[in-house]
């Protein structure tokens, strides 16, 4: 045969190899890990009153806290994969490998066969069936032989996934910016919580009519579409004083300034910020203020300061 046809032959045996080529396998990896499903279950408002007094408002101008709550359904998963391991096979590697597959299965041969008489079975595995299967693998035109550094690994099948734990996770947070709906009995509002989720409800501001009122609502509502409501009972003294305050600011709203009674109107400033309506005498006393003419603004001024120190 001539050097011409063993060349081919030789190429023709190479390239057969390579399209026939298969990887060398290596045990089957298990690697187990962990896995957590979160589904919202259910979201829901809590209006929540700042102070000691929980049960009543108390306060003309109460402040509550707006805090959205959602549950989640949260399952643990315990999964394992098995992975197989193998050795990817590349036709080139047989020029080197093939004379060194040579040489390692003549090795374990002759160390296997001493294995079993003089060192009694003594020899680790490394030197006997580890190093004939590389010498094995060696030799195959087929096959390279085994390498953890050149190793690669593909799942196998479907994950198996096995519930070990099942809980309900609650998480709270403000509603910053939330805009959301108050009611004082019958008369509604829009109002708009703060940066920080913080509600402030004027009640005098929301009072429509001559009946003193009893019931505060806040009502929202949430991602489900549905509407989440609380009510907040007025302390009879409140609901008594609210209409008082009322009254008493309504009938500064048409008296002229000559027929202001300086005395009376003092009196009725420091009612107001007694029964907690700082907030309005503050307006109250600039209605009144320029109503006066400067004189009468004067006395106005000295009446006031008067009350307030005595």
């Amino acid at each position: 045969m001539s050097s011409h046809t063993l060349v081919k032959t030789a190429a023709a045996g190479m390239l057969l190899a390579g399209l026939t080529g298969c990887a060398n396998h290596l045990p089957a990896e298990i690697v187990n890990s962990m896995d957590m499903d979160r589904e919202s279950a259910r979201q829901d408002y809590s209006f929540q009153v700042q102070g000691v007094n929980q049960r009543f408002i108390d306060q003309p101008s109460p402040g509550f806290s707006v805090i959205e709550q959602e549950s989640f359904n949260v399952t643990t998963y315990s999964v394992n994969k098995t992975l197989d391991v193998y050795t990817p096979y590349q036709p080139l590697r047989e020029l080197y490998e093939f004379p060194g597959g040579i040489i390692m299965t003549a090795g374990g041969i002759v160390l296997s066969i001493a294995d079993v008489l003089p060192f009694f079975g003594m020899l680790p595995d490394v030197m006997t069936k580890d190093l004939l299967a590389n010498g094995v693998s060696g030799i195959n035109p087929f096959m390279n032989i085994e390498s953890q550094a050149r190793s690669e690994k593909k799942m196998l099948g479907t994950p198996e996934r096995e519930v070990i734990d099942q809980k309900i996770e609650k998480i709270e947070s403000p509603l910053r910016q939330f805009n959301l709906t108050a009611a004082l009995d019958a008369n509604i509002a829009s109002l708009e919580t703060d940066e920080n989720g913080l509600l402030l409800v004027d009640l005098l501001s929301l009072m429509d009519g001559d009946t003193a009122p009893g019931m505060l609502t806040l009502s929202a509502v949430n991602a489900s579409g549905e509407q989440v409501s609380h009510e907040f009972p007025l302390t009879r003294k409140l609901s008594v004083r609210l209409l008082q305050a009322k009254q008493l600011m309504a009938k500064y709203q048409q008296i002229d300034g000559d027929k202001l009674e300086l005395p009376k109107a003092v009196e009725d400033l420091n009612t107001l910020s007694r029964w907690g309506f700082e907030h309005k005498v503050r307006r109250l006393e600039q209605q009144i203020r320029e109503k006066l003419d400067s004189q009468q603004r004067r006395d106005f001024d000295q009446q006031l300061a008067q009350a307030l120190a005595g």
